[in-house]
């Protein structure tokens, strides 16, 4: 039924806009609950609910196949029951599932953008919001991963203020997308060696990116343009 749902309303066509505001929406509110809510009880709640509405979203938006489908619904379906049991029953030790489920959902949902964005032969306004949006799962994915090195290894950044991952998700987006975009401000820093070389891959990958979606692009208008 979910899935009749989301073929009647999402296309090949238009689905990454959809996506693209699911991930901007989750950006922008966790820098509004860093601002107005930052280190509470109510603030951690919300990056959890944000979190999850901006997953199935995702889910919702990405055509794919449905084993895909079905895995996809799986993590988030799971995800929700750990946030539950982590929030209001106080299961810490649940946490790094948590941030493993997230962290496999944003690789599956890059794996599938990429495909049909960078790799379709074709040039269209949804490939290009694709591409954009795969920028912003770069982030995100890298988001996570700082989340569970800073979570599981203590003080491996210096400049985080929150005691766990729902305080420190708004610092470490800002801090991934920074160094995804090799600005480097330094009000946020590497600390431990696992922490330094996510890092500096980050930075490889982020400059690698745009190379191959230039690329990417100009291929898929040469190949139309040989084909006129």
């Amino acid at each position: 039924m979910v899935k009749r749902f989301s073929r009647k309303h999402v296309t090949k066509e238009d689905n990454f806009s959809y996506l693209l505001v699911a991930l901007i929406f989750l950006l922008f509110s966790s820098a509004c609950v860093e601002q107005f809510f930052a280190r509470t009880t109510l603030g951690q709640t919300l990056v959890l609910i944000l979190t999850i509405i901006s997953m199935s979203i995702g889910v919702w938006s990405i055509q794919s196949s449905k084993l895909a489908f079905k895995g996809s619904l799986g993590l988030v379906l799971a995800t929700m029951i750990i946030s539950g049991l982590v929030n209001f029953f106080n299961f810490a030790q649940l946490e790094f599932f948590h941030l493993l489920f997230m962290l496999v959902f944003f690789v599956t949902t890059l794996k599938i953008a990429a495909e049909q964005a960078l790799f379709s032969g074709n040039i269209t306004k949804n490939n290009i919001i694709g591409s954009i949006c795969i920028f912003l799962l770069l982030g995100l994915i890298w988001t996570i991963s700082f989340l569970m090195v800073a979570e599981f290894i203590p003080n491996s950044f210096s400049g985080l203020k929150g005691t766990n991952w729902t305080d420190n998700f708004p610092d470490l987006v800002y801090f991934s997308f920074v160094t995804l975009t090799t600005l480097g401000f330094g009000d946020v820093l590497p600390l431990s060696p696992i922490a330094r070389f996510l890092v500096y891959i980050e930075a490889v990958i982020g400059v690698f990116y745009m190379a191959i979606v230039v690329s990417s692009l100009v291929g898929a208008a040469l190949n139309n343009k040989s084909k006129a």
